[in-house]
Protein backbone atom coordinates (compact mmCIF):
# COMPACT_ATOMS: atom_id res chain seq x y z
CA UNK A 1 0.00 0.00 0.00
CA UNK A 2 1.19 3.51 -0.72
CA UNK A 3 0.06 7.00 0.16
CA UNK A 4 0.16 10.02 -2.13
CA UNK A 5 0.87 13.67 -1.39
CA UNK A 6 0.43 16.68 -3.67
CA UNK A 7 3.75 18.39 -3.00
CA UNK A 8 6.06 17.88 -5.98
CA UNK A 9 7.25 20.46 -8.48
CA UNK A 10 5.44 20.73 -11.85
CA UNK A 11 6.07 17.76 -14.17
CA UNK A 12 7.82 15.88 -11.35
CA UNK A 13 7.06 12.77 -9.31
CA UNK A 14 8.78 12.27 -5.98
CA UNK A 15 9.49 8.75 -4.76
CA UNK A 16 10.52 7.84 -1.22
CA UNK A 17 13.93 6.20 -0.88
CA UNK A 18 12.36 2.99 0.50
CA UNK A 19 9.89 2.77 -2.39
CA UNK A 20 12.65 3.36 -4.94
CA UNK A 21 14.66 0.52 -3.42
CA UNK A 22 11.71 -1.87 -3.27
CA UNK A 23 10.79 -1.33 -6.92
CA UNK A 24 14.32 -0.78 -8.24
CA UNK A 25 13.43 2.68 -9.53
CA UNK A 26 16.48 4.41 -10.96
CA UNK A 27 15.14 6.12 -14.10
CA UNK A 28 15.30 9.87 -14.70
CA UNK A 29 11.81 9.98 -16.21
CA UNK A 30 8.82 7.68 -15.87
CA UNK A 31 5.39 7.43 -17.43
CA UNK A 32 2.75 7.79 -14.70
CA UNK A 33 -0.81 6.55 -15.09
CA UNK A 34 -3.69 7.49 -12.76
CA UNK A 35 -6.87 6.04 -14.19
CA UNK A 36 -6.81 7.08 -17.85
CA UNK A 37 -4.61 10.13 -17.10
CA UNK A 38 -1.06 9.54 -18.43
CA UNK A 39 1.96 11.83 -18.28
CA UNK A 40 5.72 11.49 -18.49
CA UNK A 41 7.24 13.03 -15.35
CA UNK A 42 10.72 13.72 -14.05
CA UNK A 43 11.74 11.44 -11.18
CA UNK A 44 13.08 12.81 -7.91
CA UNK A 45 14.11 10.33 -5.19
CA UNK A 46 13.33 12.17 -1.95
CA UNK A 47 14.75 10.72 1.28
CA UNK A 48 12.59 13.13 3.33
CA UNK A 49 9.34 11.53 2.16
CA UNK A 50 7.72 9.02 4.53
CA UNK A 51 8.21 5.38 3.52
CA UNK A 52 5.84 4.05 0.86
CA UNK A 53 4.86 7.57 -0.19
CA UNK A 54 4.69 9.19 -3.61
CA UNK A 55 4.65 12.94 -4.19
CA UNK A 56 2.63 14.13 -7.17
CA UNK A 57 2.70 17.61 -8.75
CA UNK A 58 0.77 20.05 -6.58
CA UNK A 59 -0.92 21.50 -9.66
CA UNK A 60 -2.61 18.15 -10.28
CA UNK A 61 -5.25 19.19 -7.75
CA UNK A 62 -6.52 21.68 -10.33
CA UNK A 63 -7.24 18.88 -12.83
CA UNK A 64 -8.98 16.25 -10.70
CA UNK A 65 -9.51 14.87 -7.20
CA UNK A 66 -7.10 12.20 -5.93
CA UNK A 67 -7.70 11.91 -2.16
CA UNK A 68 -4.60 11.80 0.02
CA UNK A 69 -6.29 9.94 2.88
CA UNK A 70 -6.82 6.78 0.79
CA UNK A 71 -4.35 3.93 0.38
CA UNK A 72 -3.37 2.94 -3.15
CA UNK A 73 -1.54 0.13 -4.89
CA UNK A 74 1.08 0.60 -7.58
CA UNK A 75 2.11 -1.48 -10.57
CA UNK A 76 5.61 -0.85 -11.93
CA UNK A 77 6.59 -2.20 -15.34
CA UNK A 78 9.68 -0.85 -17.11
CA UNK A 79 9.21 2.95 -16.94
CA UNK A 80 5.44 2.75 -16.43
CA UNK A 81 4.06 3.44 -12.94
CA UNK A 82 0.33 2.92 -12.44
CA UNK A 83 -1.35 4.22 -9.27
CA UNK A 84 -4.77 2.88 -8.38
CA UNK A 85 -7.07 1.21 -8.76
CA UNK A 86 -9.43 3.96 -9.91
CA UNK A 87 -12.94 2.49 -10.29
CA UNK A 88 -16.16 4.28 -11.29
CA UNK A 89 -19.56 2.88 -10.32
CA UNK A 90 -22.32 4.29 -12.57
CA UNK A 91 -25.30 3.97 -10.22
CA UNK A 92 -27.44 6.94 -11.34
CA UNK A 93 -28.74 8.34 -14.60
CA UNK A 94 -28.65 11.98 -13.50
CA UNK A 95 -26.18 13.66 -11.14
CA UNK A 96 -28.93 15.85 -9.68
CA UNK A 97 -30.18 12.74 -7.87
CA UNK A 98 -26.91 12.27 -5.99
CA UNK A 99 -26.18 13.28 -2.38
CA UNK A 100 -24.39 11.76 0.64
CA UNK A 101 -27.80 10.58 1.88
CA UNK A 102 -28.41 8.68 -1.35
CA UNK A 103 -24.87 7.28 -1.24
CA UNK A 104 -25.62 5.58 2.07
CA UNK A 105 -27.97 3.23 0.20
CA UNK A 106 -24.86 1.76 -1.43
CA UNK A 107 -22.82 1.35 1.73
CA UNK A 108 -23.03 -2.46 1.80
CA UNK A 109 -21.39 -2.54 -1.63
CA UNK A 110 -18.24 -1.23 0.03
CA UNK A 111 -18.19 -3.84 2.81
CA UNK A 112 -15.07 -5.43 1.28
CA UNK A 113 -13.35 -2.17 0.36
CA UNK A 114 -10.18 -3.25 2.17
CA UNK A 115 -9.73 -5.91 -0.53
CA UNK A 116 -9.97 -3.25 -3.25
CA UNK A 117 -8.26 -0.13 -1.88
CA UNK A 118 -7.68 2.85 -4.13
CA UNK A 119 -10.25 5.35 -5.34
CA UNK A 120 -13.76 3.95 -5.82
CA UNK A 121 -16.42 6.52 -6.60
CA UNK A 122 -20.14 6.55 -7.38
CA UNK A 123 -21.30 8.65 -10.30
CA UNK A 124 -24.16 9.34 -12.70
CA UNK A 125 -24.21 8.69 -16.43
CA UNK A 126 -24.47 12.39 -17.20
CA UNK A 127 -21.59 13.18 -14.83
CA UNK A 128 -19.13 11.89 -17.44
CA UNK A 129 -17.47 14.89 -19.10
CA UNK A 130 -15.64 14.05 -22.36
CA UNK A 131 -14.17 17.54 -22.80
CA UNK A 132 -12.04 17.21 -19.65
CA UNK A 133 -11.89 13.38 -19.40
CA UNK A 134 -13.31 13.64 -15.89
CA UNK A 135 -16.33 12.36 -13.97
CA UNK A 136 -18.24 14.04 -11.14
CA UNK A 137 -19.21 11.88 -8.21
CA UNK A 138 -18.72 10.91 -4.58
CA UNK A 139 -15.81 8.78 -3.44
CA UNK A 140 -15.95 6.33 -0.57
CA UNK A 141 -13.82 7.26 2.45
CA UNK A 142 -13.49 4.14 4.65
CA UNK A 143 -12.49 6.29 7.63
CA UNK A 144 -15.63 8.43 7.56
CA UNK A 145 -17.69 8.44 10.76
CA UNK A 146 -20.96 9.68 9.26
CA UNK A 147 -22.46 9.98 5.80
CA UNK A 148 -21.04 13.46 5.21
CA UNK A 149 -17.48 12.31 5.87
CA UNK A 150 -17.98 8.87 4.30
CA UNK A 151 -19.07 10.20 0.89
CA UNK A 152 -17.06 13.12 -0.42
CA UNK A 153 -17.74 15.00 -3.64
CA UNK A 154 -15.03 15.27 -6.24
CA UNK A 155 -14.18 15.50 -9.93
CA UNK A 156 -12.18 12.42 -10.81
CA UNK A 157 -10.07 11.30 -13.78
CA UNK A 158 -11.45 8.76 -16.20
CA UNK A 159 -10.96 5.49 -14.28
CA UNK A 160 -9.10 2.26 -14.97
CA UNK A 161 -12.41 0.36 -14.98
CA UNK A 162 -16.16 1.08 -14.84
CA UNK A 163 -18.97 -0.89 -13.22
CA UNK A 164 -22.10 0.22 -15.08
CA UNK A 165 -25.58 -0.29 -13.63
CA UNK A 166 -27.22 2.49 -15.65
CA UNK A 167 -27.02 3.11 -19.41
CA UNK A 168 -24.60 5.77 -20.62
CA UNK A 169 -25.39 7.88 -23.70
CA UNK A 170 -23.52 7.14 -26.90
CA UNK A 171 -21.10 10.08 -27.11
CA UNK A 172 -20.11 9.80 -23.44
CA UNK A 173 -19.72 6.03 -23.64
CA UNK A 174 -17.69 6.17 -26.85
CA UNK A 175 -15.33 8.77 -25.40
CA UNK A 176 -14.94 6.71 -22.23
CA UNK A 177 -13.99 3.49 -24.02
CA UNK A 178 -11.67 5.38 -26.35
CA UNK A 179 -9.67 6.16 -23.20
CA UNK A 180 -10.05 2.99 -21.10
CA UNK A 181 -10.82 0.32 -23.71
CA UNK A 182 -12.84 -2.82 -22.95
CA UNK A 183 -12.87 -2.27 -19.20
CA UNK A 184 -16.57 -1.53 -18.70
CA UNK A 185 -18.64 -4.12 -16.82
CA UNK A 186 -22.06 -4.56 -18.50
CA UNK A 187 -20.92 -2.41 -21.39
CA UNK A 188 -23.99 -2.61 -23.66
CA UNK A 189 -27.55 -2.70 -22.30
CA UNK A 190 -29.08 -5.05 -24.87
CA UNK A 191 -32.85 -5.48 -24.86
CA UNK A 192 -35.23 -8.27 -25.86
CA UNK A 193 -35.23 -7.48 -29.58
CA UNK A 194 -31.40 -7.64 -29.62
CA UNK A 195 -31.70 -11.17 -28.24
CA UNK A 196 -34.47 -12.03 -30.73
CA UNK A 197 -32.46 -10.80 -33.71
CA UNK A 198 -29.35 -12.67 -32.53
CA UNK A 199 -31.42 -15.84 -32.10
CA UNK A 200 -32.65 -15.56 -35.69
CA UNK A 201 -29.06 -15.11 -36.95
CA UNK A 202 -27.32 -17.72 -34.81
CA UNK A 203 -28.58 -21.24 -34.11
CA UNK A 204 -26.01 -21.80 -31.35
CA UNK A 205 -27.31 -18.77 -29.50
CA UNK A 206 -30.96 -19.72 -30.11
CA UNK A 207 -30.55 -23.07 -28.33
CA UNK A 208 -30.50 -21.36 -24.92
CA UNK A 209 -33.86 -19.64 -25.39
CA UNK A 210 -37.45 -20.52 -26.24
CA UNK A 211 -37.94 -19.96 -29.97
CA UNK A 212 -38.06 -16.19 -30.49
CA UNK A 213 -38.79 -13.87 -33.42
CA UNK A 214 -39.75 -10.25 -33.93
CA UNK A 215 -43.56 -9.98 -34.07
CA UNK A 216 -44.74 -9.65 -37.70
CA UNK A 217 -48.32 -10.61 -38.49
CA UNK A 218 -51.37 -12.81 -37.87
CA UNK A 219 -50.01 -15.69 -39.95
CA UNK A 220 -46.85 -15.85 -37.84
CA UNK A 221 -48.86 -15.66 -34.60
CA UNK A 222 -51.21 -18.44 -35.69
CA UNK A 223 -48.35 -20.64 -36.90
CA UNK A 224 -46.34 -20.39 -33.69
CA UNK A 225 -49.35 -20.98 -31.44
CA UNK A 226 -50.26 -24.05 -33.50
CA UNK A 227 -46.70 -25.33 -33.10
CA UNK A 228 -46.13 -24.47 -29.42
CA UNK A 229 -49.71 -24.42 -27.95
CA UNK A 230 -49.20 -20.89 -26.62
CA UNK A 231 -46.82 -17.94 -27.03
CA UNK A 232 -45.83 -14.76 -25.23
CA UNK A 233 -45.81 -11.30 -26.75
CA UNK A 234 -43.28 -9.05 -25.01
CA UNK A 235 -42.23 -5.42 -25.56
CA UNK A 236 -38.56 -5.26 -26.54
CA UNK A 237 -37.68 -2.76 -23.84
CA UNK A 238 -40.21 -3.78 -21.21
CA UNK A 239 -39.71 -4.56 -17.53
CA UNK A 240 -41.76 -5.71 -14.53
CA UNK A 241 -43.98 -7.74 -16.86
CA UNK A 242 -45.58 -4.56 -18.26
CA UNK A 243 -47.11 -5.12 -21.68
CA UNK A 244 -46.66 -8.92 -21.70
CA UNK A 245 -49.45 -11.10 -23.10
CA UNK A 246 -49.92 -14.85 -23.08
CA UNK A 247 -51.74 -15.83 -26.28
CA UNK A 248 -53.64 -19.05 -27.03
CA UNK A 249 -56.31 -20.19 -29.50
CA UNK A 250 -59.80 -21.08 -28.27
CA UNK A 251 -62.02 -23.81 -29.72
CA UNK A 252 -63.44 -21.44 -32.36
CA UNK A 253 -60.02 -20.34 -33.60
CA UNK A 254 -60.12 -16.96 -31.85
CA UNK A 255 -57.03 -15.53 -30.18
CA UNK A 256 -57.20 -15.27 -26.38
CA UNK A 257 -54.90 -12.74 -24.70
CA UNK A 258 -54.10 -12.67 -20.97
CA UNK A 259 -52.12 -9.76 -19.53
CA UNK A 260 -49.98 -9.63 -16.38
CA UNK A 261 -53.02 -8.74 -14.26
CA UNK A 262 -54.74 -11.93 -15.48
CA UNK A 263 -57.33 -9.97 -17.47
CA UNK A 264 -58.45 -11.80 -20.60
CA UNK A 265 -59.77 -10.54 -23.92
CA UNK A 266 -60.45 -12.27 -27.24
CA UNK A 267 -59.78 -11.11 -30.79
CA UNK A 268 -61.02 -12.82 -33.92
CA UNK A 269 -58.79 -13.16 -36.95
CA UNK A 270 -59.05 -10.16 -39.24
CA UNK A 271 -58.86 -6.38 -38.94
CA UNK A 272 -59.16 -6.18 -35.12
CA UNK A 273 -56.27 -8.56 -34.66
CA UNK A 274 -54.24 -6.79 -37.35
CA UNK A 275 -54.74 -3.44 -35.60
CA UNK A 276 -53.61 -4.94 -32.30
CA UNK A 277 -50.50 -6.52 -33.87
CA UNK A 278 -49.65 -3.27 -35.66
CA UNK A 279 -49.88 -1.43 -32.35
CA UNK A 280 -47.51 -3.96 -30.77
CA UNK A 281 -45.09 -3.76 -33.70
CA UNK A 282 -44.75 -0.01 -33.21
CA UNK A 283 -43.35 -0.87 -29.75
CA UNK A 284 -41.00 -3.51 -31.16
CA UNK A 285 -42.67 -6.56 -29.67
CA UNK A 286 -41.12 -10.01 -29.81
CA UNK A 287 -43.03 -13.28 -30.01
CA UNK A 288 -41.68 -16.14 -27.93
CA UNK A 289 -42.48 -19.82 -27.61
CA UNK A 290 -44.44 -20.57 -24.45
CA UNK A 291 -42.85 -22.98 -21.99
CA UNK A 292 -44.89 -24.99 -19.51
CA UNK A 293 -43.31 -25.01 -16.08
CA UNK A 294 -42.80 -28.39 -14.47
CA UNK A 295 -45.04 -27.19 -11.61
CA UNK A 296 -48.74 -28.04 -11.55
CA UNK A 297 -50.84 -25.13 -12.88
CA UNK A 298 -48.45 -22.49 -11.59
CA UNK A 299 -45.72 -20.43 -13.20
CA UNK A 300 -42.41 -21.16 -11.47
CA UNK A 301 -39.22 -19.57 -12.64
CA UNK A 302 -35.77 -19.30 -11.19
CA UNK A 303 -33.56 -16.25 -10.92
CA UNK A 304 -29.86 -17.07 -11.13
CA UNK A 305 -27.26 -14.49 -10.11
CA UNK A 306 -24.15 -14.78 -12.28
CA UNK A 307 -21.01 -12.68 -11.88
CA UNK A 308 -17.38 -12.63 -12.88
CA UNK A 309 -15.00 -13.13 -9.98
CA UNK A 310 -11.61 -11.60 -9.22
CA UNK A 311 -10.08 -13.86 -11.89
CA UNK A 312 -12.58 -12.76 -14.53
CA UNK A 313 -14.34 -16.16 -14.54
CA UNK A 314 -18.12 -16.52 -14.66
CA UNK A 315 -19.63 -18.07 -11.53
CA UNK A 316 -23.23 -18.60 -10.42
CA UNK A 317 -23.44 -17.08 -6.95
CA UNK A 318 -26.88 -18.37 -6.06
CA UNK A 319 -30.46 -18.89 -7.14
CA UNK A 320 -33.98 -18.25 -5.91
CA UNK A 321 -37.37 -19.41 -7.18
CA UNK A 322 -40.50 -17.34 -7.71
CA UNK A 323 -43.85 -19.14 -7.63
CA UNK A 324 -46.48 -17.13 -9.47
CA UNK A 325 -50.04 -16.69 -8.32
CA UNK A 326 -52.51 -19.10 -9.90
CA UNK A 327 -53.09 -18.12 -13.53
CA UNK A 328 -50.33 -15.50 -13.46
CA UNK A 329 -48.55 -14.73 -16.73
CA UNK A 330 -45.46 -13.25 -15.05
CA UNK A 331 -43.60 -13.91 -11.80
CA UNK A 332 -42.08 -10.55 -10.91
CA UNK A 333 -42.41 -9.78 -7.21
CA UNK A 334 -45.86 -8.15 -7.31
CA UNK A 335 -47.38 -11.24 -8.93
CA UNK A 336 -45.46 -13.80 -6.88
CA UNK A 337 -47.28 -16.06 -4.44
CA UNK A 338 -44.10 -17.08 -2.64
CA UNK A 339 -40.33 -17.04 -2.83
CA UNK A 340 -38.16 -20.06 -2.14
CA UNK A 341 -34.43 -20.83 -2.05
CA UNK A 342 -33.51 -22.39 -5.40
CA UNK A 343 -32.62 -25.94 -4.32
CA UNK A 344 -35.65 -26.27 -2.06
CA UNK A 345 -37.90 -25.06 -4.89
CA UNK A 346 -36.52 -27.71 -7.26
CA UNK A 347 -37.24 -30.45 -4.71
CA UNK A 348 -40.82 -29.31 -4.10
CA UNK A 349 -41.67 -28.30 -7.68
CA UNK A 350 -40.45 -31.49 -9.32
CA UNK A 351 -40.97 -33.75 -6.29
CA UNK A 352 -37.41 -35.10 -6.47
CA UNK A 353 -34.84 -36.06 -3.84
CA UNK A 354 -31.94 -33.82 -2.84
CA UNK A 355 -29.37 -35.47 -5.11
CA UNK A 356 -31.60 -35.18 -8.18
CA UNK A 357 -32.34 -31.56 -7.29
CA UNK A 358 -28.61 -30.84 -7.15
CA UNK A 359 -28.26 -32.32 -10.64
CA UNK A 360 -31.02 -30.05 -11.98
CA UNK A 361 -29.39 -27.05 -10.30
CA UNK A 362 -26.06 -27.98 -11.90
CA UNK A 363 -27.78 -28.07 -15.32
CA UNK A 364 -29.31 -24.64 -14.66
CA UNK A 365 -25.92 -23.21 -13.70
CA UNK A 366 -24.24 -24.79 -16.73
CA UNK A 367 -26.75 -23.19 -19.10
CA UNK A 368 -26.43 -19.81 -17.36
CA UNK A 369 -22.63 -19.83 -17.57
CA UNK A 370 -22.91 -20.88 -21.21
CA UNK A 371 -25.23 -18.03 -22.16
CA UNK A 372 -23.06 -15.53 -20.24
CA UNK A 373 -20.04 -16.59 -22.27
CA UNK A 374 -22.09 -16.15 -25.44
CA UNK A 375 -23.26 -12.61 -24.61
CA UNK A 376 -19.62 -11.69 -23.94
CA UNK A 377 -18.80 -12.77 -27.50
CA UNK A 378 -21.76 -11.05 -29.14
CA UNK A 379 -22.69 -7.89 -27.25
CA UNK A 380 -19.87 -6.60 -25.05
CA UNK A 381 -18.22 -7.20 -21.71
CA UNK A 382 -20.42 -8.36 -18.83
CA UNK A 383 -19.86 -9.35 -15.24
CA UNK A 384 -23.04 -8.87 -13.22
CA UNK A 385 -26.37 -10.24 -14.47
CA UNK A 386 -29.54 -11.89 -13.15
CA UNK A 387 -30.84 -14.62 -15.44
CA UNK A 388 -34.49 -15.69 -15.41
CA UNK A 389 -34.81 -19.40 -16.12
CA UNK A 390 -37.62 -21.91 -16.50
CA UNK A 391 -37.37 -25.69 -16.22
CA UNK A 392 -39.98 -27.73 -18.07
CA UNK A 393 -41.51 -31.10 -17.11
CA UNK A 394 -38.65 -32.90 -18.88
CA UNK A 395 -36.13 -30.90 -16.80
CA UNK A 396 -34.91 -28.98 -19.83
CA UNK A 397 -33.53 -25.56 -18.89
CA UNK A 398 -34.73 -22.50 -20.83
CA UNK A 399 -33.27 -18.99 -20.53
CA UNK A 400 -36.11 -16.44 -20.46
CA UNK A 401 -34.28 -13.16 -19.89
CA UNK A 402 -30.90 -11.71 -18.95
CA UNK A 403 -31.18 -8.66 -16.67
CA UNK A 404 -28.45 -6.05 -16.17
CA UNK A 405 -30.09 -3.41 -13.94
CA UNK A 406 -31.90 -5.85 -11.65
CA UNK A 407 -33.21 -5.43 -8.11
CA UNK A 408 -32.54 -7.33 -4.91
CA UNK A 409 -35.96 -7.21 -3.22
CA UNK A 410 -36.47 -10.98 -3.41
CA UNK A 411 -33.22 -11.62 -1.54
CA UNK A 412 -34.18 -9.03 1.07
CA UNK A 413 -37.51 -10.79 1.60
CA UNK A 414 -35.72 -14.14 1.93
CA UNK A 415 -33.27 -12.51 4.39
CA UNK A 416 -30.35 -13.93 2.43
CA UNK A 417 -27.81 -11.36 3.59
CA UNK A 418 -24.70 -13.45 2.75
CA UNK A 419 -25.74 -13.70 -0.91
CA UNK A 420 -26.66 -10.00 -0.96
CA UNK A 421 -23.20 -9.08 0.30
CA UNK A 422 -21.55 -11.32 -2.30
CA UNK A 423 -23.58 -9.79 -5.12
CA UNK A 424 -22.93 -6.25 -3.94
CA UNK A 425 -19.16 -6.60 -3.54
CA UNK A 426 -17.95 -9.06 -6.20
CA UNK A 427 -18.22 -6.63 -9.17
CA UNK A 428 -15.57 -4.43 -7.55
CA UNK A 429 -13.22 -7.41 -7.30
CA UNK A 430 -13.69 -8.01 -11.02
CA UNK A 431 -13.28 -4.27 -11.72
CA UNK A 432 -9.97 -4.32 -9.83
CA UNK A 433 -8.78 -7.18 -12.02
CA UNK A 434 -9.87 -5.29 -15.15
CA UNK A 435 -7.96 -2.27 -13.86
CA UNK A 436 -4.76 -4.31 -13.81
CA UNK A 437 -4.31 -4.65 -10.04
Amino acid sequence: MIKILHKAEPNTIEISTKLAENYDINCAKMIVRIGAWIRELNVNINDELPEDTIGLPEQLKQSFTLPEELSYEIVMKDRYLTIGPIIAFVAFRGKSSMSPRKMELFRLRFADYQKIKGLVFICAANGIEPSTKTIEGYYYNPNGKDRESRWIYGVFPYPNAVYKRKPVSGFRYNDLISSIGNRVINSFFFIKDDIAKMCQRDQKFQQYFPYTEMLQDEEQLNSLITKHQFVYLKPANGCQGIGIYKVTLDGQGNFQFINRRRKMFTLAAGQQLKNFIDKCKRKNYIIQQGIESGADHKQVDFRVYAQKDQKGQWVCQGMIARVGKKGAVVTNLYFTEKLLPGLKAIETTFKVDHKTAEGIQADIYKQCIGVCEEIDKRFGNYGDVAIDVMVDANHRVWILEINKDFGYQSLVKLKNRPLLRTLYTTPFEYAKMLAGF
